[in-house]
């Protein structure tokens, strides 16, 4: 169902609206995230001279899987400033659902890390590095860089 408001039923001065909207009323899946519970809003809706205004904050748990070390981790998506204004009619009826999906959307981290300090895996045994160390000499490097080594340069002019 998501979240509907009706213009006609806000009166003047504006109203507070508080509530939780389903991951599934909001359409939201993702791979590497599962989100443990509803979206919490917190929102003051009001029209001033034929403009609907809404601003307030939005929350949701989620677990989310580390970049580094691929452990699931919990964390709290906010978005503490949602905004939202648009022209609108006395018997218009606006539904808010999908401006609230997208700003959780972009919210959600594109590189999760569930510590900044995260350690990663190790690339050649695999081992989780932030548990134990590895016995695996470091890289040296990228091989497709490895041409750019034998390249013989001419020497600089000093002048």
């Amino acid at each position: 169902m998501g979240l509907i408001i009706e213009i006609r039923k806000i009166p003047p001065g504006g109203v507070r609206l508080s509530g939780t909207l389903s991951p599934d009323e909001l359409d939201l899946v993702f791979e590497g995230a599962t989100l443990a519970g509803g979206l919490a809003y917190d929102l003051g809706v009001e029209v001033v001279s034929g403009e609907l205004i809404v601003r307030g904050r939005l929350r949701m748990a989620a677990e989310l899987t580390c970049s580094r070390c691929l452990r699931i981790f919990g964390t709290e998506i906010r978005v503490d400033r949602f905004s939202f204004s648009q022209h609108v009619k006395e018997l218009e009826i606006i539904d808010l659902t999908e401006n609230l999906r997208g700003d959780i959307i972009i919210a959600l981290p594109i590189k999760p890390l569930c510590a900044q300090r995260c350690r990663g895996i190790c690339a050649h045994c695999g081992n989780d590095l932030n548990l134990e160390r590895c016995s695996c000499a470091p890289g040296s490097g990228d091989a497709r860089w490895s041409a750019l080594e034998e390249l013989k340069l001419p020497p600089e002019n000093k002048k």
